[in-house]
């Protein structure tokens, strides 16, 4: 049967991925190979370092495009095309804020490595570690690496987060788009850099709209990858807003590979 579409992104964490980072890789391959046969363009796309990205995809990465850090980072069949970062005087004037002012102890996702604390919880410490597999430890922030940066992150103890984000938002509220992500955890990306808006730029070189594309998600940083495609698939374990966004909510759950099924019912 032929696929309805010209593209098909899907999240990682929550959507693709089980729980425990795995999925149906035999049943993905033979997807895949259909997929490209027809023509559709197979997109990835995550808030994760592309580094991270591809341990997923160590035999088809060339085959796939990847927006990674959130749609800061596009590599299409292993050729970079985008590189948005942030604004290096915010980057000198927020961390020196956050860790002196803030107490807080930043992850900084760069360019050309992640950079994390080895001062912070050994479950944390674990859990970047896995995220940034080409990462470099940092003692003292004063002094920061020469390298540009997609995204900066923390963690925070829920009574505290309220007023973290207020004290963020009071100083960089227009400079930062801030975004808790679950966890106590909190991102601090570029405005108006989105899944979404990675996404448009991909369609328009491949001369594509958005009726072209179905998109699958559970998290709030997909809401405008769903709102924006055709079709915007949610999880069953997503949110209500999350589910209230997309056009359909799947059966499954990410942990019974409800992308892969939903995928499968299309071809």
């Amino acid at each position: 049967m032929a696929f309805p579409f010209k593209v098909a992104a899907f999240d990682m964490d929550g959507t693709f991925l089980r729980d425990d980072k795995t999925f149906d890789r035999d049943l993905f391959s033979r997807l895949l190979d259909q997929m490209l046969a027809q023509g559709v363009h197979v997109v990835v796309a995550s808030g994760d370092q592309y580094e991270c990205l591809l341990k997923y995809f160590p035999a088809c990465h060339e085959q796939l495009t990847f927006i990674s850090e959130n749609g800061a980072h596009i590599i299409d069949h292993d050729t970079e095309l985008v590189v948005q970062t942030m604004d290096p005087a915010v980057v000198d004037e927020l961390i020196p804020f956050m860790v002196d002012k803030m107490d807080l102890v930043p992850s900084l996702s760069g360019h050309e490595h992640g950079y994390i604390s080895p001062k912070v919880s050994a479950s944390r410490l674990k859990r970047l570690q896995f995220y940034f597999p080409n990462h470099i430890f940092i003692e003292d922030f004063k002094q920061l690496p020469a390298d540009r940066f997609y995204q900066i992150s923390f963690v925070v103890e829920p009574d505290k987060l309220k007023g973290q984000l207020q004290t963020l938002r009071s100083r960089f509220g227009k400079r930062l788009k801030i975004t808790p992500s679950g966890n106590g955890s909190v991102d601090l990306t570029i405005p108006g850099v989105d899944k979404a808006q990675a996404l448009q730029t991909m369609l328009a070189k491949w001369h594509l709209t958005a009726d072209d594309l179905v998109a699958f998600g559970d998290g709030g940083n997909d809401v405008t990858m769903l709102k924006m495609a055709r079709v915007g698939w949610a999880m069953q374990n997503a949110s209500a807003t999350v589910k209230q966004a997309a056009d359909f909510t799947a059966d499954e759950d990410n942990n019974h590979d409800a992308v892969l099924h939903v995928l499968q019912s299309y071809l």
